[in-house]
């Protein structure tokens, strides 16, 4: 302790900053004892000298009491916050709080800690008086009292049998040491001794003071003779080291109120480990003991224990004797909770199986807790229940503890492996430190290979597969189908609608529901279910004869209403051209888009390598990259194309490989591989020469990407071809988008009337089109507004923007807000500008658009906050930015 410290509990200590003050012997040093006995008040002349003198002061004694006092202030005048002062009434000594060991002994509630602040007999410097001495020895005794108390009841009672024994023989009279003696010697199995200590204080009591001993300390003798002595229970298991995370989950339980709280969650996730935890926190709060019982409600090769079984066994941790548990159930629950009734004690239930095992073990009265863990929700239990989730990742890390973790990016690769599940990291975390010569890498590429993942996450008596095997094996034959099939489709989240597919039959509630009471599957939203990866291995495990036939209906469901969505989102989009004919409707299309997006490039990824379902796959990526596009997905979209690749490639046949070619484009072309894109889509132009529809989309691609490099002249010749092909043989409509495309090149060639006369045109043919309605009046606005006429311009970016907003594109928002951020700024509304400006800045900074964030702020900026210009100026200058000259020959 650093600063100045007073003791008094031994032999008189004065320092500060932990060097001794030197205080002069004799009775200066017992002036000061007395004084610091009544720090901050005062002490009468008259009391000092009594005390000194042992109430016989001789004539000189008050001259001498003032030479002390100011011997001490000389001693004392350089330490901080002490202050020695007179008044008429006489002494005041006033020192830093927490600086005197007497006091720091008297506010400490724990006994260990405050007996720590004793160095030896208290006042050795007060041999005239003993009786202040004696008051702060019974102090200290009380306090030992406490202490030993707290041990017994800890179950530490073979520990203090030695230091109880001497305290006896130096203090035989003190009859609550002797009873805590004889309750430590009874625990310890020596009830003879027991009873011997109390007869041999009975006979001093006699013999000394013609008394018979305290009634607390007969109604334990009898206790001991009846064999009806209270045990405190110290049942529970070791707590787990580490314990990480799951922080939360544990003040819910330490902060409640209630007497019953209930963990339940699938196997591994660590309900044990929480419980415990939570137990050995509360443990202090019931004074009476803590019961543990593992219910084996899914322990391999066990059947549940009953609850009679339990109560007996808790019957007897309580102090009942075997003999007198009673045989018959209802009698054994009864004297339980009556056992109970007068005692505080929490009871750990691990690893229940339902409601009907845990109900008879639950207390009558609200002085004790219980905590229980179970896989399935005891719904029909009256607690507070709690849910666990996989740990989150920098959680999981840690459980695969930091030391044997050699790289940061291995180690979050192991987590994802192992599902951020506490057991399968709790293994993986074994297989590291037993292999020295692994690094978190290798293990990392073993855990890759899904094929052997669960054989991975095995070690000595621990195994996922094994904790999964439990859960998997109660369930009914149609609840087993419908687990391995969903296993088997290997997507992140299944619908309703998809799992009816998958499944064959409307009424999937009825298979599902015993598979999310298993916490085999979970809900992860409305009419949505989720499979955990390394659950799914386990399903996917095991054979299913239907497994091709289920996958088929539900991938033909995902073509269907992919196809259902993208025709009411956007009627004249290519890639939904490629399976017209669909039953399914879709009210709202681009939520389900969203929702889906997903699932469907999951669903295409683990179908690629599939003859029969290959083609499957390669239909979604078809329909699905005009979105991911639009959308601004690159990193899907580049998957995307790897996945059409792939699934063209099992196919085998030059149709497919020129719709993978399509997506590749697509992929490329929004990275800025321009000249990869051309000449993707100029193998696919040569390959279509039957195809006149097929090549008019193939140039419209080439075109646009033309413009894009600049090549303005090439561009409006490669786009003119493609609207007179698009115009002659494809459907109605379908020349809306090239003449977008051509509209654009105008805008940048600055060949404005041209411009708008394109755009026109092009919102002519977009008719219940709010996608491609939308793309043709952001031309035409942008025409309008380099024509000057800005009412125009800006009637027809509203329009653009309202159907934007409502189809949720929005990186054609953002760049629509940007052109009509310009014309109100021409329109001399700066203030307009800049929220528009702002709206933009939302959107592409969180897309990380840093072209779209550096012409936001310079708009920003010259709409009159000039703060914005330096940030402009960084983000457009960033070296090997991709800029759009379409919108630069807007804003530029």
């Amino acid at each position: 302790m650093d600063g100045v410290r007073f003791g008094v509990l031994g032999p008189l200590l004065v320092t500060h900053e932990q060097r001794d003050v030197r205080i002069p012997a004799g009775q200066p040093r017992q002036v000061l004892v007395l004084l610091l006995l009544h720090a901050g008040q005062t002490v009468s002349v008259d009391h000092l000298m009594s005390i000194l003198w042992d109430g016989d002061p001789p004539p000189s004694s008050r001259k001498a009491v003032q030479v002390h006092v100011s011997q001490l202030r000389r001693a004392l005048k350089d330490l901080p916050g002490v202050h020695l002062e007179w008044s008429r009434q006489g002494y005041r000594l006033d020192i830093p709080p927490g600086s005197l060991d007497l006091q720091l002994f008297r506010d400490t509630e724990d006994p260990d800690e405050a007996l720590r602040h004793w160095r030896g007999p208290a006042l050795a410097e007060l041999t005239t008086n003993t009786q202040l001495a004696n008051q702060l020895e019974e102090e200290r005794l009380a306090a030992i009292e406490r202490r030993i108390d707290k041990a017994i009841k800890a179950g530490r009672h073979l520990e203090v049998i030695g230091e109880l024994t001497g305290y006896v023989d130096e203090h035989p009279t003190r009859e609550r040491l002797r009873g805590a003696l004889m309750v430590a010697l009874h625990r310890g199995g020596r009830q003879a001794d027991a009873l011997r200590t109390y007869d041999d204080g009975r006979r001093l009591l006699a013999d000394e003071l013609g008394l018979d001993p305290g009634p607390e300390l007969q109604e334990l003798h009898a206790a001991i003779l009846q064999g009806d002595l209270p045990t405190v229970p110290r049942e529970l298991p070791k707590a787990p080291d580490p314990f990480v995370g799951r922080r939360a989950e544990l003040e819910l339980i330490t902060g409640s109120d209630e007497t019953v709280i209930a963990v339940h969650g699938p196997g591994g996730q660590g309900k044990s480990a929480l419980a415990t935890t939570a137990a050995h926190a509360l443990a202090a709060r019931f004074p009476d003991g803590q019961l543990y019982a593992d219910l084996h409600g899914a322990t391999p090769g066990r059947s549940p224990l009953s609850p009679a079984e339990v109560i007996r066994r808790f019957l007897r941790a309580l102090g009942t004797p075997p003999l007198a548990v009673p045989t018959d159930v209802s009698e054994a629950a009864a004297l339980y909770r009556s056992a109970l009734a007068r005692r505080k004690v929490l009871i750990l239930l691990d690893n229940a199986v339902d409601a009907a095992q845990v109900g008879p073990l639950l207390p009558g009265e609200s002085g004790s807790a219980v905590l229980i863990t179970s896989r399935r929700m005891l719904a029909t239990l009256g607690a507070r229940h709690i849910a666990l989730d996989p740990l989150p990742e920098q959680d999981a890390i840690k459980l695969l503890d930091d030391d044997a973790c050699d790289d940061s990016g291995a180690a979050r690769q192991v987590a994802k492996a192992c599902d951020y599940l506490p057991l399968a990291l709790t293994i993986a975390a074994a297989r590291l430190r037993s292999r020295p010569d692994w690094t978190t890498a290798t293990l990392a590429k073993r855990l890759a290979d899904q094929r052997h993942r669960l054989d991975e996450l095995r070690f000595d008596d621990l195994g996922v597969r094994s904790s999964f095997q439990l859960s998997f094996e109660g369930l009914s034959d149609s609840s087993t189908r419908a687990f391995t099939l969903l296993c088997s489709l290997n997507v992140p989240t299944v619908s309703e609608s998809a799992a009816q597919a998958l499944l064959g039959q409307d009424d999937v509630d009825r298979a599902l529901d015993p598979l999310v009471d298993a916490k085999l599957v979970e809900p992860c939203g409305p009419e949505r279910y989720r499979v955990h990866d390394l659950l799914r291995l386990f399903g996917a495990e095991h054979d299913n004869h239907e497994k091709h036939a289920a996958l088929t209906r539900a991938l033909t469901h995902y073509r269907e209403t992919l196809t259902a969505a993208l025709k009411k989102l956007r009627p004249h989009a290519y890639g939904a051209l490629t399976n017209s004919a669909s039953p399914q409707d879709i009210d709202e299309p681009l939520r389900w888009l969203t929702d889906e997006a997903e699932n469907l490039l999951a669903a295409a990824r683990s179908t690629t390598s599939e003859p029969a379902l290959a083609e499957h796959a390669l239909a979604i990526a078809h329909m699905l990259y005009p979105h991911l596009f639009k959308q601004d997905r690159v990193a899907d979209l580049i998957e995307l194309g790897h996945i059409a690749a792939q699934a063209a490639r099992t196919i085998g046949t030059s149709q497919a490989l020129q719709t993978a070619l399509l997506v590749q484009s697509a992929a490329n072309r929004r990275i800025g591989a321009f000249d990869t894109a051309r000449a993707q889509l100029e193998e696919v132009l040569e390959a279509r020469a039957d195809d006149p529809f097929g090549q008019g989309r193939a140039l419209t691609g080439i075109g646009t990407i033309q413009r894009e490099l600049g090549e303005l002249d090439g561009a409006q010749d490669t786009l003119t071809q493609a609207i007179k092909l698009t115009t002659e043989h494809g459907p109605a409509g379908a020349q809306r988008v090239p003449l977008s495309a051509l509209a654009h090149v105008h805008q940048v060639a600055g060949r404005y009337e041209q411009a708008l006369e394109a755009a026109t045109e092009s919102l002519a043919h977009a008719h219940q089109d709010a996608a491609g309605t939308a793309y043709a009046l952001a031309s035409q606005g942008q025409a309008l507004f380099k024509l000057g006429r800005l009412d125009e311009a800006k009637a027809a970016l509203d329009e653009c923007i309202e159907l934007c907003r409502a189809t949720g594109e929005h990186n054609d928002e953002w760049q629509a807000l940007l052109c009509r951020a310009e014309v109100l700024l021409a329109q001399g509304k700066p203030d307009a500008a800049a929220a528009d400006a702002e709206r933009c800045l939302q959107i592409t900074s969180a897309r990380g658009d840093r072209y779209g964030e550096g012409v936001a702020h310079r708009v920003l900026a010259r709409a009159g906050r000039e703060e914005h210009a330096d940030r402009a100026a960084e983000l457009l200058g960033t070296p090997g930015l991709r800029r759009d000259n379409l919108l630069d020959s807007v804003v530029g």
